[in-house]
């Protein structure tokens, strides 16, 4: 496909006026389809937007065809490159033009993880004391493990609706949205506060290069341990083909599953703070 073949993020403008005020996004990664139903929800609500909001469908090619990516992993791209031949990387700049500054709610769903999670980047403050109100248990900064996601690159929080491909979800999709559209007075109401526990990830874990290819994940992997309780040293937290795979040092784990990524498990962290105010200053945002 040329450059000029490649569609462009999908953008519908609501509320008072053309000049977005407010972001939601869905569909960076096309095979997570919940981001997108709940937009079209939101929008099918007859809400009446007191500022004007501006919905985006990052990748309508790869939503249409099911699948994360068609060339790379576009949240592992940004800032991306118009002139790439890479066709997420020319949408990654795209979809930072079209967010610009405003403050951005990104959708996800997840393998790992039933309960909702927000990601920030604490380089970011105003997203961290957004998704400290958002209805989750848990906010994850990501800075340290993961590079070229797009809430390194502005004021967004992204959030892990539940788990991949279902309806709940979808529904937890639309709370998000409502709720976010809520903490910046584009939508009416109040939000109830949040009291979520704040983690940082560390590391990528990577999956062992010798692990057969051609079996299912399932089948080579096997993780003993949930996210988010803590693993403490010596504990055998994963075997792979049978082999024990033993924690060195005590660490959380975050967004770790047998299926959820190719290369990794998921991420090692620690907590940062039982409160907005301990995160801060774990951060020195304070």
């Amino acid at each position: 496909m040329s450059m000029s073949d490649t569609r462009s993020p999908d953008v519908r403008t609501r509320g008072p006026d053309d000049d977005p005020a407010v972001t939601v996004v869905a569909g960076v990664h096309g095979d997570e389809p919940s981001g997108v139903h709940a937009v079209e929800r939101v929008l099918d609500a007859g809400h009446e937007f007191q500022r004007p909001v501006q919905f985006v469908i990052a990748h309508p090619e790869a939503v249409d065809a099911d699948q994360r990516y068609l060339d790379v992993d576009m949240n592992r791209v940004f800032p991306g490159d118009r002139d790439s031949d890479d066709r997420e990387r020319r949408l990654a700049a795209e979809l930072l033009d079209v967010v610009g500054e405003t403050p951005t709610l990104s959708l996800h769903a997840t393998h790992s993880q039933v309960d909702p999670i927000a990601l920030v980047s604490r380089e970011f403050p105003r997203a961290v004391e957004t998704a400290a109100r958002l209805p989750t248990p848990t906010v994850v900064d990501t800075t340290d493990a993961v590079d070229g996601a797009l809430n390194r690159f502005g004021d967004v929080v992204t959030v892990e609706t539940g788990q991949q491909r279902t309806e709940a979800a979808t529904e937890s999709g639309v709370l998000f949205i409502e709720a976010f559209l809520r903490l910046h007075d584009a939508l009416p109401g109040v939000v109830n506060d949040a009291a979520p526990t704040f983690y940082q990830e560390d590391s990528a874990v990577e999956k062992p290069a010798s692990a057969s290819p051609h079996a299912t994940c399932s089948d080579v992997y096997e993780l003993k341990v949930k996210n988010f309780e803590q693993v403490p040293t010596g504990t055998v937290w994963a075997t792979v083909d049978g082999e024990e795979l033993v924690a060195e040092e005590a660490f959380v784990p975050i967004l770790m599953s047998e299926c959820g990524y190719q290369d990794i498990f998921g991420y090692k962290g620690h907590i940062a703070g039982e409160t907005l105010s301990e995160a801060r200053e774990h951060w020195g945002l304070e």
